[in-house]
């Protein structure tokens, strides 16, 4: 009686400490979030002249993992984005001559659900400033292959010097 309490306590033991190393995976919703984590910018010459380079890095989740597309398909984009300016104290979209919109290639191959989360950097959103401190904002969403968009975030208000 006294070896099966003793193996008992051991495997009891053993099972307590393994237990808490076993890592569940998170769950999110199916439908994509997106968060806004920083907009900076560098310095570039382009064509010869010099212009700000921006970067824009945000977060996001999805539930069952479905972000991004084939390649071999025609190509769908998955990011979608917009850009702002502040002209006499009013934030307005601006019409730009070609869409701020990404794609994002397939993350898994197969269709299984695979709770995801990530950031996403998007480079050489260039600044040309007409004046002295123009003042700029880009919002922006995701969409997964089964259609559900993300929420909408933004930069906030960014100073172009």
């Amino acid at each position: 009686m006294r070896k099966h309490l003793i193996t008992y306590m051991i495997l009891l033991g053993l099972a307590s400490t393994i237990m808490p190393s076993c890592k569940q995976e998170e769950e999110y919703p199916d439908e994509p979030t997106v968060s806004f984590k920083e907009f900076t910018f560098a310095d570039t010459v382009l064509l010869g002249n010099t212009v700000k380079r921006g970067t824009l890095t945000f977060s996001f989740t999805d539930g069952d993992g479905d972000i991004g597309f084939d390649t071999v398909q025609p190509r769908q984009n998955t990011i979608f984005m917009t850009k702002h300016k502040m002209k006499d104290n009013v934030l307005t979209q601006m019409d730009l001559l070609v869409d701020l919109d990404y794609f994002v290639e397939r993350i898994y191959d197969d269709d299984k659900k695979h709770a995801i989360s990530g950031d996403i950097k998007i480079e050489d959103l260039n600044e040309y400033a007409m004046s002295f401190g123009d003042t700029i904002m880009y919002k922006f969403y995701i969409v997964d292959r089964a259609g559900n968009h993300s929420n909408t975030d933004s930069t906030g208000l960014i100073i172009v010097k």
